[in-house]
């Protein structure tokens, strides 16, 4: 792919994800020993994090178990049109990095083992880097419980590589 068919699909996507819903959700159910688990990976001896299940709680860590695993399975499978033709929004897998991730937890409940949740989002800034032709992109994520309660809300930062996008 040449530099100008790059720039003209980086132009595409900033002028059509900008802003927009991602299309679908993601939902998964929190496994006790998968919460234990991550605390453990990380250290984390504190009964409120590895302790029993009646009262164990996810350790903010977590966030990553699900959060990433959302994103990829909503963004693999999204379908645009451009020129008249659907394409992917990931022209190329490999091309795609995890650039950055912030996550707030301001007005959410803890996560809880048997705990439902549901991962939806929207596109917030998307631009290119000329010098490099990397294309980033915002993903504003929301996390619920099967209660409908926030549980963690997300900003992750991808970035694509020329001949990705």
């Amino acid at each position: 792919m040449d530099e100008a068919e790059m720039k003209k699909n980086a132009q595409f996507l900033i002028e059509n994800l900008s802003g927009k819903e991602i299309p679908g959700s993601h939902s998964l159910t929190v496994r006790y020993k998968a919460l234990v688990n991550f605390a453990k990976v990380f250290g984390i001896t504190d009964p409120k994090y590895v302790g029993s299940e009646d009262e164990v709680i996810a350790c903010h860590a977590f966030a990553n178990h699900y959060t990433i695993k959302s994103l990829y399975t909503l963004l693999l499978g999204m379908k645009l049109e451009q020129d008249g033709k659907e394409r992917d929004f990931i022209l190329n897998l490999g091309k795609l990095l995890h650039a950055s991730q912030k996550y707030n937890w301001d007005g959410c409940v803890d996560i809880r083992p048997g705990d439902r949740l549901t991962a939806t989002g929207k596109w917030g800034k998307v631009w290119l880097v000329e010098e490099n032709m990397i294309l980033f992109a915002q993903l504003i994520v929301e996390v619920r419980n099967q209660n409908n309660e926030l549980v963690c809300k997300p900003v992750v930062t991808a970035a694509i590589r020329p001949g990705g996008y």
